[in-house]
Order: C-alpha cells, then sequence, then structure tokens
C-alpha cells in the first residue's frame, strides 16, 4: 500500500506541477494581458486547471503524504528534511487556499468585468502581480521540497 500510495504522490505533484506551467503557457496567449476576450478566455482555463488539477493534485500530495508518514515509520518530527518538507508542504497548501485560489477567482470576475466595460484593467494588473508573486513563492517551495525528499539531507542529525 505504501509504494501505491507514493506513486499517487508522484501523481499529485505532476498534477499540481502542470497546473502551473499550463498557467505559465495561457500567460503567453497573444492578448491575454490587453485585449478583454484573451483576457477572459485566459482566467477561464486557469480556473479550469486549478479546479482540475491544482487542487486534486495538491489534495492528493497531502492525503498520500500524510498517508506515507502515519505508515511508513517516518512521523512528523522524526527526519529533519522530512519535517522540513512537511512544513513547506503545509505552507504551499495554505498559499494555494487563502491567496492564489481567491485572487484566481477574483481576476477571473474582473476580466468578465472588463469584458462588459465595467471592470479596470489597472486593478486586473495589480491581481496579475500578485498572483505571480505568490505563485513563484509556491514553484520555488515546491521545488525545495522535491530536492528535499530527493537528496534527503541530514540537516544536522545523525542518519537513520
Amino acid at each position: 500500500m505504501y509504494k501505491i500510495a507514493k506513486a499517487l504522490h508522484f501523481l499529485g505533484l505532476a498534477m499540481f506541477l502542470g497546473s502551473i506551467l499550463g498557467r505559465i503557457c495561457v500567460g503567453f496567449v497573444p492578448g491575454a494581458k490587453d485585449r478583454a476576450e484573451a483576457m477572459l478566455f485566459g482566467r477561464q482555463t486557469i480556473e479550469i486547471a486549478t479546479w482540475s488539477l491544482t487542487i486534486p493534485g495538491l489534495a492528493l500530495l497531502a492525503a498520500t503524504g500524510l498517508f506515507m508518514s502515519l505508515h511508513g515509520g517516518h512521523g512528523f518530527g522524526r527526519r529533519r528534511w522530512l519535517t522540513v518538507h512537511q512544513t513547506i508542504g503545509a505552507l504551499i497548501l495554505l498559499n494555494a487556499a487563502f491567496v492564489l485560489v481567491p485572487v484566481g477567482s477574483d481576476l477571473r470576475h474582473l476580466a468578465s468585468e472588463i469584458v462588459q466595460g465595467s471592470g479596470s484593467i489597472v486593478a486586473f494588473a495589480a491581481l496579475i502581480g500578485r498572483e505571480t508573486m505568490f505563485g513563484a513563492a509556491n514553484l520555488v517551495l515546491t521545488l525545495v521540497t522535491v530536492f528535499l525528499a530527493v537528496l534527503k539531507p541530514g540537516l544536522g542529525q545523525s542518519r537513520n
């Protein structure tokens, strides 16, 4: 069962990273930053990816990570690299849930208002900046957790 959980953990990681790469690619669509219809299309696409890849991927990562910690004998606090990995994972979840998902929803609503002629492109750009900053933080934190999981550094303790 542990090996299945590990494989599902990697699947969750692929879903999460794939959604990030998709979001970046949507930003390169011509007009995505200055044409109302393209802005709305991009935001709708990102929202679909958020609810079909990002959220399920993060849920799968959290559930399988918790399972492996409880059933693999590596509970919280037993190995420093894993404790750091788990702590950063929690920060990624919090950033996604309380910053990125709400900002993404706000951006879609604002893009819809811009198409109707009542939204502000300046406000849209400000929200894009916020999403970019917190999204980049999540990407960096994700890469750190991957390196921790692969390298399993001792972090000042003897290896078990």
